[in-house]
C-alpha cells in the first residue's frame, strides 16, 4: 500500500481500476475461470460482486474525510469561489451532497451485501476429472 501518494491520485487509479473491471466483465467467458469453464463462473460472479461490497463498504469513510477537510479548508478561509458564490454557502451545499452521497452508498451496501450473501451458497456443478478432461474448454 503506498500511502504516499495525493488522495485525488488515488480515488482516480481507484476509479481506473473499476472502469477495467468494467471492460474486462463484459465478455461473459471472463467469468470462466482458469481451465475456461462455465462450472466456474458462479463462484466468480459471487467474488466480483463480493469484491464490489468490499469497496462500497469502504467508500463512507472515504466521503466522511473528504467532507472532514473541506470543513476543515472552509474554516480557515482557504477556499475562493471562481464562480463568486460565498465560499461558505458553496462549502454547506457541498458538504449536504456529500453526506447525501453517503448515504445513497450505505443503501447500495446493503443490496449488495443481501445479493452476495445469497451468492456465497452458489457454485458450478460438480464435474468428474473424467468429465474435465474430456470437456471442450474451448469456449
Amino acid at each position: 500500500m503506498d500511502l504516499d501518494r495525493e488522495p485525488q491520485k488515488m480515488a482516480y487509479a481507484a476509479a481506473e481500476e473499476i472502469r477495467a473491471l468494467n471492460h474486462r466483465s463484459l465478455d461473459i467467458k471472463a467469468f470462466y475461470g482458469e481451465y475456461n469453464i462455465i462450472n466456474a463462473a458462479p463462484n466468480q460472479v459471487a467474488g466480483m460482486v463480493g469484491g464490489l461490497y468490499t469497496l462500497l463498504e469502504r467508500l463512507p469513510q472515504s466521503i466522511q474525510q473528504a467532507s472532514a477537510a473541506l470543513q476543515h479548508i472552509e474554516e480557515q478561509q482557504a477556499i475562493r469561489m471562481a464562480n463568486g458564490d460565498d465560499p461558505g454557502e458553496a462549502t454547506s451545499r457541498a458538504l449536504r451532497a456529500l453526506l447525501d452521497a453517503k448515504q445513497a452508498i450505505q443503501i447500495a451496501q446493503t443490496h449488495l451485501r443481501e445479493a452476495s450473501g445469497v451468492m456465497s451458497n452458489m457454485g458450478g456443478h460438480f464435474i468428474d476429472d473424467d468429465e474435465l478432461e474430456d470437456a471442450d474448454t474451448a469456449v
